[in-house]
C-alpha cells in the first residue's frame, strides 16, 4: 500500500505558512516580473484585507468579516490573491502547478485560484491536528495536462488533446472567515476560494465520451457512506472551464503547462469532517482519494 503523506503542524504545514516580507519585483518594460508573472498592484483600499488574511494564516485563526474591505471587482480580488501569494512566498521558486476553477453557471464568468504547492499532496494524506480552522470536504474531478494549454485553445479537440487524464481529488475548504455566511463571493475569491488543501487521488485516461449526468460520487466518513450523488455537478461537462482558465493563467504570466492539475469544483456539495476522522471520496468510473485528519 502507498505510504500516507503526512502534514505536520509546523511552519512548513498547510495552515501555518512562513510569511515573508513583501518583495518588490524588478520588472521589464511590459510590466512583467523577471520571474515571468504579471505584476498586479494591490489597490490601497484592500491593504487591510491582505493584512488580515496574512494574519489569519500566520496565527491559524479565523477573522471577522465585519469591517473588512470587499473587493469591488474580480480583478481586485485577484490582486489580493497575488499579494497574499507574494507575501507567503508560495510561488517564489516556480510557477503554480495546480489550480482550482469554477463557475456559478455556464453563462457566468468563471473564477480561479492558483494553489500553494505545499498544500497539494498525494492520496492517502494525513493532516496534523489544528491544521485547519474547519474541515469542509468537497469531492471533485480534476484534469492533469499532458501538454501546455495556451490561451487560444478554445475548441474541444484542442482541449481534449492537452489532457493526460482525469483524477479524483479532495479539496479541503478552510475558511479564514469566522462568519462564513457573511463572506460574499468577492471575499471568498480573494482568499483563494478559501482553499485549504488538495488531495490528489487516482484516476485514468479521460474517455472520448463521458456521460457526466450519470457520474456517481461517494463520500465516506470512517468507512460509512454519508453522501452519494449522480451527476452531482450542475455544470456537467467541466472541460468548458479549461479554455477560460488557460486565458486567465496566461494573462497572469503563468500559463498552464504539462503536468499541471486543474480541479474543477465539487460533485458532492460540502461535507464537514471532524478531527480524528478519515474521509474517502470515490468516483467508481474514475478512482478515489483519502484523507485522515488527526
Amino acid at each position: 500500500a502507498m505510504a500516507a503523506v503526512r502534514f505536520a503542524h509546523s511552519a512548513r504545514g498547510c495552515a501555518s505558512w512562513h510569511v515573508r516580507k513583501l518583495m518588490v519585483w524588478r520588472t521589464s518594460g511590459d510590466g512583467r516580473e523577471q520571474g515571468g508573472a504579471v505584476s498586479s498592484p494591490l489597490p490601497d483600499y484592500l491593504v487591510p484585507l491582505r493584512d488580515a488574511l496574512i494574519g489569519a494564516r500566520r496565527a491559524r485563526k479565523s477573522i471577522s468579516v465585519e469591517g473588512l474591505p470587499v473587493p469591488r471587482s474580480d480583478a481586485d480580488a485577484y490582486a489580493v490573491q497575488q499579494a497574499l501569494a507574494d507575501a507567503c512566498g508560495w510561488f517564489a521558486s516556480s510557477r503554480p502547478r495546480a489550480w482550482k476553477v469554477g463557475a456559478s453557471s455556464r453563462d457566468a464568468v468563471p473564477n480561479a485560484a492558483p494553489l500553494p504547492p505545499l498544500c497539494v499532496v498525494q492520496s492517502p494524506a494525513t493532516f496534523a491536528a489544528e491544521t485547519f480552522n474547519r474541515i469542509l470536504i468537497e469531492g471533485e474531478v480534476a484534469f492533469r495536462l499532458r501538454a501546455p494549454l495556451d490561451d487560444h485553445a478554445a475548441d474541444p479537440s484542442s482541449v481534449a488533446a492537452a489532457i493526460d487524464g482525469w483524477l479524483v481529488t479532495i479539496e479541503v475548504v478552510d475558511p479564514r472567515y469566522a462568519n462564513l455566511d457573511a463572506a460574499g463571493p468577492a471575499l471568498r475569491l480573494a482568499d483563494h476560494g478559501m482553499h485549504g488543501a488538495l488531495v490528489v487521488g487516482s484516476g485514468g485516461s479521460l474517455p472520448d465520451t463521458v456521460d457526466w449526468t450519470s457520474l456517481i460520487a461517494r463520500v465516506s466518513r470512517d468507512g460509512e457512506v454519508v453522501k452519494e450523488t449522480r451527476g452531482g455537478h450542475p455544470l456537467g461537462n467541466l472541460l468548458f472551464l479549461l479554455p477560460w482558465l488557460a486565458g486567465h493563467a496566461h494573462a497572469r504570466g503563468v500559463p498552464l503547462g504539462a503536468g499541471d492539475v486543474v480541479t474543477a469544483g465539487t460533485w458532492t456539495s460540502v461535507v464537514e469532517a471532524l478531527p480524528g476522522q478519515t474521509i474517502d471520496v470515490e468516483f467508481p468510473a474514475i478512482g478515489r482519494a483519502s484523507a485522515h485528519f488527526e
